[in-house]
């Protein structure tokens, strides 16, 4: 209950920072022509790298190295870390960074929270300040001066052109919310050239063909410490079922240290199960992906202890299947035309009450509230209106152990050309088996 009191708080001082209302776009001038740097992308609040994993892939398709592209990784709620112990690991990364490159600086993007981070590392010291060859602060804190006298791109969401950062280009976006500005074309786009100072060949997610290589960490959410004392297998599965399509995995890994795993050799086109299980525990976490495109070193597997405090969020039964339906670009049930659908097993779950615009939900957990094998999608349910970025919608999906029939996903994505992405599982049941669903936040 203690670290859950202070979650809430960490929760309180969030909000604090979000802006609420929108406004008109503008352009700044893009910087002179830069060679390509490695780059580290430091998260907000509840995040990870995952909120980057889009445009690091657009990077790499056009002509960036993957293992060039990293994620500095910490506990957002301050349970397990400082803030100066993150500056150090910044420190290390970039040095690391630097020596395995030969680059002379490393670019640095922040997002959210992660704007305070990396503004405060570039302020703290000269020396730090000198690493750094460009700054993007994405939709985070102002500045009435350069951080470090860094060049600064300031990329602003909804919320109103009050906020900016004194002599840097600013940029504003009044249609992308929150994290969207992380993942969004228009954010690549800008920040490519402002990195390049040319534009892009690409703003797709450009498919590779052959073999590709597939690796990341299996994390705590939300506080991104490594899952250990645990067991990673792959598997392909029929896209049309989400069964395996063979009993032995592609890649088997024990988890220790920071979670890391692979990487593997993988198929872009491939659609794959990520099964997580824990010595001592008989629960299991099923994580199931769209086809990854490319190679793709910042895959990340949002997982939990079984009891801990995500764990409440969820009501388990062994009639019926609990699922999290994840994006890194909020789900927006209140924009009509101009907003997201999506359905289980037929039924729209995204409306007014579960995903309204300003509740900027990136993971939506469905199950059976209450247990009582009804369906009520217009009310809402636990502890999800008090928690940001997540959401929660009852929908009674039935499971059977072992399965005997699917769970079947579909949404079409503003900006999405009206596009349909499908994604089909077993239907696990939830008194044993946890399901997480991630979706493409492109198309």
């Amino acid at each position: 209950m203690k670290r859950l009191l202070g979650l809430l708080a960490a929760v309180a001082l969030l909000f604090g920072m979000l802006p609420a209302a929108s406004a008109a776009a503008t352009s700044g001038a893009p910087n002179a022509k830069a060679e390509p740097r490695p780059m580290i992308f430091v998260h907000g609040f509840f995040g990870s790298g995952s909120q980057f994993q889009t445009q690091a892939k657009r990077f790499a398709s056009n002509g960036y190295p993957a293992t060039h592209i990293e994620f500095l990784e910490y506990d957002s709620t301050f349970a397990n870390n400082t803030r100066e112990q993150v500056h150090t690991a910044l420190d290390q990364r970039i040095a690391r960074l630097k020596a395995a490159t030969g680059a002379d600086k490393v670019d640095l993007l922040g997002h959210s929270l992660g704007t305070a981070i990396s503004q405060e590392y570039l302020n703290s010291s000269a020396a730090r300040a000198a690493n750094v060859a460009h700054y993007v602060n994405i939709d985070g804190g102002t500045a009435t001066s350069l951080p470090g006298g860094v060049p600064t791109m300031a990329i602003w969401g909804e919320g109103g052109q009050s906020r900016s950062i004194t002599g840097a280009t600013n940029v504003y976006q009044p249609n992308e919310a929150h994290v969207e500005t992380t993942s969004s074309v228009a954010t690549f786009r800008a920040v490519y050239r402002f990195f390049t100072g040319t534009d892009p060949q690409t703003t797709d997610v450009v498919p590779e063909s052959g073999q590709i290589q597939l690796g990341g960490r299996a994390v705590l959410f939300p506080y991104n410490v490594g899952a250990t004392n645990a067991r990673l297998d792959v598997f392909t599965v029929n896209p049309a079922t989400g069964r395996r399509t063979s009993s032995q995995p592609v890649a088997t890994y024990q988890l220790s240290g920071d979670g890391s795993f692979g990487p593997f050799n993988g198929s872009g086109t491939a659609h794959y199960e990520f099964l997580i299980s824990r010595t001592g525990s008989t629960q299991v976490q099923h994580l199931y992906f769209q086809p990854f495109r490319r190679t793709d070193l910042g895959i990340r597997l949002l997982t939990s202890e079984p009891g801990s405090l995500v764990d409440w969020l969820i009501e388990r039964n062994q009639r019926h299947v609990a699922l999290l339906a994840y994006r890194n670009k909020e789900w927006w049930g209140d924009q009509g035309a101009g907003g997201d659908t999506l359905t289980i097993n037929g039924t729209s779950v995204l409306n007014a009450t579960t995903t309204p615009r300003s509740k900027r939900a990136i993971g939506l957990f469905a199950y059976d509230w209450r247990s009582d094998r009804a369906t009520n999608t217009s009310v809402s349910i636990g502890l999800f209106p008090a928690l940001p970025f997540m959401s929660g919608v009852d929908i009674f999906m039935p499971s059977a152990n072992p399965p005997n029939g699917t769970v079947t996903m579909e949404t079409r994505q503003r900006g999405g050309n009206g596009q349909t992405a499908r994604i089909v599982v077993p239907n696990w049941p939830s008194n044993s088996n946890t399901v997480t669903v991630f979706f493409d936040d492109y198309t």
